[in-house]
């Protein structure tokens, strides 16, 4: 059966393979190219524009996980991507298939993460003659990704793999879209396999002038309430034991950035919590304030993170390293601003120091013990007595009983915001979190990628009711494939978030965010019945509804050797704290 003509291969893999110059398809050099790459896996639905890069795939060692959404596809390859640091590759077939990319390479996009999606296009004979299932993806995508390209010759193909990869790669990662022509993957190509490199080869390191190190010890030595402010550079650039001896050497706090909150253990001394509007700790924005120098390290001073920016900025000097160099001064004016690998940076700054004998002064170290006064002071309240179950509690408890290198997946929502404010992350890649995007449907996605890279840790996925709707067809990608994620849902049978910004913001003006209804079949009011359609899709599942539930729920969950859903029960008028007037002194708390 063909779509668009004769559709026939012309050659087998397993003949191409060999070492020196060798013919084979387009769709075969790239499921070569990955192969020696390292790609061990791939997501994705086959479809007709994109079955010769299948079929290529079948003779290799790579495992093929198919979804039941090509979005699912590619939150598993970004959550694979965040995991490890490596690239995550997904693929779809042409028009809609492909077009269901689109929220995940901004996804991966806003928060500069590389992979590599993979769609198939109509023939080139047919392009833009409105054919079947054509779509302009590579218009489409090319705001939302690092690079798109669209393979238009087969002998065209090895050099842009070559340079998509090395994009996606080095520098400020980034997604990167492949658009296959049927034409193009089953086109002939001559490859030399010694003229690509396969190791991962280390960019040269960057210097840091003396000048530079001078002046910032200089602010150091001027400022009597330094801070570090860890951003997510810290992480993606695996600089997070660099930042944690710098910090003990220094004796400052360090508080951290949405996304860089995993990149300092969040229970050592030197933790000064989680600064923002909506995502923050009541330590985390007082220790900020409270700074007279910040060094932002790999962060970009994002909007919800610093709140008011003339309130942010007022007192304070700054220093910014960030490798983006448009990042630098864009949003808070600076005293010093450097363009650097933040690797690189620490590396430098951290010999620097030693060779000049820093040691930190008696008000320092005191700073220190007082901030310990202060966390256990200003901590939120995780238990109560009352019920529904507080969110709040839930989240506690789902921590407590979680590894300390277990994986957290969250969507966007106020499950997310409670999470953000009250679990704790101890090691660097284990929270991860739509940053810029704030993707609803996208946490259960990338914890299967997570799960299938890390096979030995818990994985959980965390979130609203809201938001696994938006998901749950996934849970049988789970159930098929047997990768055994936890999800639990906090059901409020609301789209929570918003109907607390029409509760504080619009006088309880309500519409549209409730999502119960009497379901008679399953004889309750809220509506979507997560735990029976978990089970019938073939995930076992269990509802908590009481007190002193969770606990075993977690701990049976975790012994199963399967996915598993937790429904929780929770107050739905319960509220997270956030800031209503858009500044870092103006969050409300609530319960």
């Amino acid at each position: 059966m063909a779509l668009w003509g004769n559709e026939t291969n012309d050659t087998r893999l397993t003949e191409s393979l060999a070492a020196g110059r060798v013919r084979m398809t387009g769709a075969q050099f790239l499921a070569a190219f990955l192969a020696k790459k390292g790609v061990s896996q791939i997501y994705g639905i086959p479809g007709a524009a994109i079955l010769p890069f299948y079929d290529a795939v079948r003779e290799l060692n790579i495992e093929s996980y198919n979804v039941r959404h090509e979005q699912a596809a590619i939150f598993m390859a970004d959550g694979y991507s965040r995991a490890t640091g490596g690239v995550g590759v997904c693929a779809a077939t042409s028009g809609p298939g492909a077009t269901n990319f689109l929220t995940g390479l901004y996804s991966a996009y806003s928060d500069s993460v590389p992979l590599l999606a993979l769609t198939g296009q109509v023939p080139t004979s047919l392009i833009g003659k409105d054919s079947f299932q054509e779509a302009p993806m590579v218009e489409m995508a090319r705001p939302v990704t690092k690079a798109a390209y669209l393979v238009e010759k087969t002998e065209d193909l090895p050099r842009i793999l070559k340079e998509g990869w090395e994009l996606a790669t080095t520098g400020k990662k980034g997604p990167i879209l492949l658009d296959l022509p049927l034409d193009v993957q089953k086109g002939l190509v001559e490859v030399d396999w010694s003229e690509f490199d396969f190791s991962q080869p280390q960019p040269p390191k960057q210097e840091i002038a003396q000048d530079t190190l001078n002046t910032i010890l200089s602010m150091l030595y001027e400022a009597k309430t330094p801070t570090l402010l860890a951003g997510g550079g810290i992480v993606q650039g695996n600089a997070a034991e660099l930042l944690r001896e710098t910090a003990e050497l220094l004796q400052i706090p360090v508080v951290s950035s949405l996304m860089g909150k995993d990149a300092f253990p969040n229970d050592h001394p030197l933790y000064g919590g989680l600064v923002g509007t909506m995502c923050q700790t009541p330590l985390g924005n007082k220790t900020i304030l409270e700074s007279d120098l910040i060094i932002n390290l790999g962060g970009r001073f994002d909007g919800r993170g610093t709140g008011d920016s003339q309130q942010f900025q007022s007192g304070r000097k700054v220093i910014h390293v960030n490798l983006d160099n448009k990042e630098l001064s864009r949003h808070i004016p600076t005293e010093l601003n450097l363009a650097a690998d933040i690797r690189d940076f620490l590396e430098h700054f951290l010999a620097f120091l030693r060779d000049k004998g820093f040691t930190p002064t008696p008000q320092a170290r005191q700073r220190i013990l007082d901030l310990q006064e202060e966390r256990i002071r200003l901590a939120r309240r995780t238990k109560f007595d009352t019920l529904p179950l507080k969110p709040q509690q839930a989240i506690a408890e789902v921590r407590e009983a979680m590894a300390r290198d277990g994986i957290l997946t969250l969507d966007c929502g106020i499950s997310q915001i409670w999470a953000t404010q009250l679990f704790e992350a101890y090691v660097p890649r284990s929270f991860l979190i739509t940053g810029r995007a704030g993707t609803m449907g996208w946490g259960l996605g990338a914890a299967l990628g997570a799960k299938l890279a890390y096979p030995n840790r818990q994985v959980v996925n965390l979130l609203g009711d809201a938001s696994l709707g938006m998901s749950l067809q996934e849970l049988a990608t789970a159930a098929k494939h047997n990768i055994p994620v936890v999800v639990v849902v906090l059901n409020n049978s609301l789209f929570g978030l918003i109907r607390q910004q029409q509760n504080l913001l619009f006088e309880q003006r309500c519409i549209s965010t409730d999502l119960e209804y009497e379901n008679h079949v399953q004889g309750h009011s809220r509506g979507l019945d997560f735990v029976a359609t978990a089970r019938g899709i073939g995930v076992e599942a269990e509802l908590i509804d009481g007190p002193d539930q969770l606990q075993g729920a977690l701990a049976r969950a975790f012994s199963q050797n399967r996915p598993y859903l937790i429904e929780v029960l929770v107050d739905p008028l319960a509220q997270c704290s956030v800031s209503l007037d858009g500044t870092l002194t103006g969050v409300l708390e609530l319960e």
